[in-house]
């Protein structure tokens, strides 16, 4: 295990942190706290603060090509303006009150992916969903209890998706130019762990890089599935890792101070650390 120092970036503590998002074009950091439907937003040059509530719990956001952000709410996808303007652009699940948008990012495409999940995480009945440029939803694929990622190869041609529920991170065949996904092959499992995997970003080189809730830790994965590092923290639930930056080579992570996090004085806190890797910048969605 890699013993790397982590300071706190912004000690505002999360109930449930989640969606570390790097703007490179305006220097912003953004971040959610999915329990108090609450988005954050760090100026890097001044580590000033801004906070937005949202209409419901917010599950992700994601970076817009002309400016604000995607956000993936309760049973809604919405654009989020600079201003804190909120625009209702889709419905998702809405016949589903047991389930919530949860994770979710934008593809090498423009288009934004996220999953839904069981709120007991005991059903599988959530879903992986892309809103493509026009705002259709569709559906890749069903029988998730607890979605979390996506995230994509350098090439854009593999997607990786986790399943924290089933212990899993699946990597599936993708084509960047149309968004298809085809056929999946385990990637990574917990099944044998007392964790489970939960955020999930790669770094310039292919590595994959995944949070482990209940494990303290982030696990980086070579692009064939192998451990190539552990990386301990000092929260017991981290949630979701980014690389952020000028130069994409530091490392802001969410964690959760629900349940048992609250026994780590730092849980909830957003965190920064040195990887000694370089990360690749967030795609936009390229949707109105």
């Amino acid at each position: 295990m890699t013993e790397t120092p982590a300071d706190t970036l912004c000690d505002i503590p999360c109930e449930l942190g989640e969606s570390t998002l790097w703007d490179d074009a305006t220097g912003r950091l953004h971040w959610v706290d999915i329990d108090r439907a609450l988005l954050f937003t760090l100026d890097w040059t001044t580590r000033r603060v801004a906070t937005l509530r949202l209409p419901s719990t917010v599950g992700s956001v994601g970076l817009r090509s002309g400016g604000g952000l995607v956000a993936a709410l309760r049973h809604a996808l919405a654009f989020v303006a600079d201003d804190g303007t909120v625009e209702v652009v889709a419905e998702v699940e809405s016949d589903v009150p047991g389930n919530r948008c949860n994770d979710g990012a934008v593809d090498p495409g423009g288009r934004f992916w996220f999953g839904t999940m069981d709120e007991t995480e005991a059903t599988a009945s959530g879903a992986f969903y892309c809103l493509r440029e026009d705002l259709s939803v569709t559906k890749a694929f069903g029988g998730v209890v607890v979605s979390n990622g996506p995230a994509w190869s350098p090439d854009g041609r593999t997607l990786y998706h986790v399943d924290s529920a089933r212990s899993r991170i699946t990597a599936y065949e993708f084509d960047p130019a149309t968004g298809t996904v085809g056929g999946g092959r385990l990637f990574a499992s917990d099944e044998d762990e007392a964790w489970f995997p939960d955020g999930v970003t790669v770094d310039a080189d292919g590595f994959v890089w995944n949070c482990k809730w209940d494990g303290g830790r982030i696990v980086r994965y070579s692009p064939d599935g192998r451990i190539d590092r552990v990386v301990e923290l000092p929260v017991p639930r981290p949630t979701r890792c980014a690389f952020v930056g000028p130069e994409l080579q530091l490392m802001a992570v969410t964690s959760a101070r629900r349940g048992r996090g609250a026994a780590a004085p730092r849980s909830g806190h957003l965190l920064l650390l040195d990887p000694d890797a370089t990360g690749l910048p967030a795609a936009r969605f390229t949707g109105r």
